[in-house]
């Protein structure tokens, strides 16, 4: 997440114990953010298709507002590696929060307007992307370079058990009554904003590496040449994205990678819900999946040390096709659990080894908008796939979704057999 680096006269990290708390603190934002996110996310489709809104308006909402949340993640990824980091952080929480309190008191008092969920939504989307802009390159603050495997793990452990007990508690909550879940939701918010601000760590990024383009206030200068220095450091983490080969194969495995698994993921919704499950199959059919995710997450460091890195992301993007195109073949609950949870299972040890390389390959002061590069086209494509799989739903049968998906893996299977060994030469643990 945050790269935090010392001021003239400031430690960098604290030593030892108190660098571990900061570790410990950060990992908890993460995972009650991810554990409301979750939550909610499994409630809004169902909230908006019983006020009898069709697959496909559900879809483009939730397309629709990731993408357009995405859109700031740029503009606090600059003001996080100059020195913001932790007030972005906490900032960004605190509006989520409020925006969640809202869809949560709309659902309680009433029917909400589709203008209100979409409107808080956005509001919430806008303000998770500026987070998660803000957090990228903490790890490489908190931890040293041989941790990072570790690190990673971890945090995607946690990451993973949000997705088990996040669906499956959104399912029960919505089920008891349709607001709790987005209540939930904004609670966690607000107890990542809690955790951030107790970390004592400074979070500003050492210097180092490619030279910086300066500040992103001018001094002197005029509002034109802070301009357009703003735009300088807004185009840095793309200028290295774009000379780096390693982050260039990161982007594309990963882009394609998010559209897919989002893709998949409404695709489960529409295709339960359209065979009769209701909100409490379709969360323990994500929650199976997310188990899955966070044993994956666990077994990806001791993975990455028994297979080279390329030979790993190879074998996991071929070993996805199966149960992919078992999704289309099958309507039943344990079924899509199972094939669910082993794609979740197999794509961790792939992520753990692509970003741990990346944080060894990027300089900390362009840690925030090198991340933020990765983030906004992985997110441009998850937004992508409610859409994608709302469309497919409505003029194909549920089933398209899952056969488009199969086929896509192949094509990014054959692709990365061509090019990761030449990119992946050194080991990424």
């Amino acid at each position: 997440m945050t790269p935090g680096t010392a001021r003239p006269g400031k430690r960098t990290t604290a030593p030892g114990a108190a660098a571990d708390g900061d570790f410990r603190r950060f990992w908890w934002a993460n995972t009650a953010d991810a554990l409301g996110t979750q939550t909610s996310g499994l409630a809004l489709p169902l909230l908006l298709l019983a006020l009898g809104t069709p697959p496909a308006v559900v879809g483009t909402v939730a397309g629709v507002s990731a993408g357009c949340g995405i859109l700031a993640g740029p503009f606090a990824a600059v003001l996080a590696d100059h020195g913001a980091r932790k007030r972005v952080l906490v900032c960004a929480a605190l509006v989520s929060a409020g925006a969640m309190t809202w869809v949560a008191v709309g659902a309680l008092v009433g029917d909400p307007p589709l203008w209100q969920l979409c409107a808080a939504v956005v509001v919430e989307r806008t303000a998770t992307s500026c987070q998660e802009a803000a957090s990228a390159g903490t790890v490489a603050t908190l931890v040293p370079p041989d941790r990072y495997p570790r690190a990673v793990s971890r945090l995607q452990a946690g990451e993973q058990a949000g997705l088990v007990v996040g669906p499956a508690l959104g399912g029960a909550l919505f089920q008891l009554a349709r607001w709790l879940p987005f209540l939930a939701d904004a609670l966690s918010y607000l107890a990542s904003a809690l955790c951030v601000a107790a970390m004592r760590a400074d979070l500003h990024p050492r210097r180092g590496g490619p030279a910086e383009s300066g500040s992103p206030t001018a001094s002197g200068a005029g509002i034109a040449a802070a301009g357009r220095r703003f735009l300088r450091e807004l185009g840095a983490g793309a200028g290295f994205v774009r000379r780096e080969p390693f982050l260039r194969f990161v982007l594309l495995w990963s882009t394609a990678m998010s559209l897919l698994l989002a893709a998949l993921s409404y695709g489960t919704i529409f295709t339960l819900r359209d065979s009769g499950a209701g909100g409490g199959p379709v969360g323990a059919v994500l929650a199976v999946a997310g188990a899955a995710g966070l044993a994956g997450a666990l077994l990806a460091p001791r993975l990455a040390h028994v297979l080279p890195g390329a030979r790993l992301v190879i074998t996991v993007s071929w070993l996805m096709v199966a149960p992919t195109l078992g999704l289309a073949l099958t309507t039943r609950v344990w079924a899509y659990a199972l094939l669910f949870g082993a794609i979740s299972l197999l794509l961790p040890a792939a992520a753990v080894v692509l970003q741990s390389r990346a944080l060894e390959v990027t300089p900390q002061q362009l840690q925030s908008r090198t991340g933020t590069v990765l983030a906004t086209a992985t997110g441009l494509a998850a937004a992508a796939g409610p859409l994608a799989a709302g469309g497919l739903a409505g003029t194909g049968g549920t089933d398209r979704t899952a056969l488009c998906c199969c086929a896509a893996l192949i094509l990014l299977s054959l692709w990365s057999t061509a090019r990761a060994p030449a990119v992946l030469r050194k080991e990424a643990v």
